[in-house]
């Protein structure tokens, strides 16, 4: 509390070319951190976080001593909290700052086969067998990786079409793609919590819930209809056509800011699709 009385940001002494640059570097780590819990459950933790700060300050305000005593010895576990319980997303702020124009020569280029990944897929819609596909980009899925059945293999359709065979071990995990390698099967994604459409099976939940916390791509086939899935920066694009599914891939890969992700113009994302069917 005592730097917010005491701060002075427009003293004469002090404004000049360096306080900007420090106004502007804290505005650009504001957006990047809004800009990444936006849609994830961190934004509840930080609004409950922001009222025991409220509180403080009306404690304070009006010398509530038990109030305020209370809030004081709160204060320093809210910082591990905030650490312990948005490490995904402090860890995606952190990739997101590393994939500046600035340390992109830097990085190690991602590369991917997106014909064995897209002949697999459909495949899988043809038959109705239900996949997810998870292709990282700069934003390593280690931590998910390690507790999932190690592969390390080349990236194949026969690999892939054995992995989701039906009533197989790995059948209902997750394929994670990794530089142009199957890293792992049988992996557990987080799932999206806020989904209100008991429709979507557990399948597209965890494909919105990796696409919210990182840059990954997901590739999901429904085992239900048979239809394609794509996830990423936690939105789904559904259904996807076949023979459109590897320009699609391309286009977010590439990150091209040009035109929309979706080829088609009439394509509807997955909550327009659900809104629609209510009314």
């Amino acid at each position: 509390m005592d730097f917010l009385k005491n701060i002075s940001l427009f003293q004469s002494d002090k404004f000049g070319i360096v306080m900007v640059l420090d106004i502007l570097i804290v505005s650009f780590l504001i957006y990047q951190f809004y800009s990444t819990i936006r849609r994830t459950r961190g934004v509840q933790l930080l609004l409950g976080i922001g009222l025991i700060w409220v509180l403080g300050i009306f404690a304070q305000t009006l010398n509530f001593e038990l109030l305020d005593w209370i809030i004081d010895n709160i204060r320093p576990a809210l910082v591990f909290a905030i650490i312990v319980l948005l490490q995904p997303e402090l860890r995606k702020i952190t990739g997101d700052m590393a994939r500046l124009r600035l340390f992109r020569p830097f990085l190690l280029k991602t590369v991917t086969d997106l014909d064995e990944i897209v002949e697999a897929a459909k495949i899988m819609a043809k038959n109705k067998t239900g996949s997810l596909i998870a292709i990282v980009r700069e934003h390593s899925l280690k931590d998910i990786a390690e507790q999932a059945v190690q592969l390390d293999a080349i990236l194949s359709t026969s690999l892939l079409l054995t992995i989701f065979k039906k009533n197989t071990a790995l059948h209902d995990g997750a394929v994670i793609i990794e530089q142009n390698r199957i890293a792992c099967a049988g992996a557990f994604l987080p799932m999206a919590q806020n989904l209100d459409d008991a429709r979507m099976g557990a399948r597209h939940r965890a494909a919105l819930g990796i696409a919210e916390e990182s840059d990954a791509v997901v590739v999901v086939t429904s085992e239900e209809t048979g239809e394609i899935s794509v996830c990423h920066d936690g939105e789904m694009i559904h259904p996807v056509k076949p023979i459109e599914l590897k320009n699609l891939l391309n286009t977010i890969l590439q990150e091209k800011k040009a035109g929309p992700v979706n080829p088609n113009s009439d394509k509807k994302t997955e909550s327009e699709e659900i809104g629609e069917s209510n009314d």
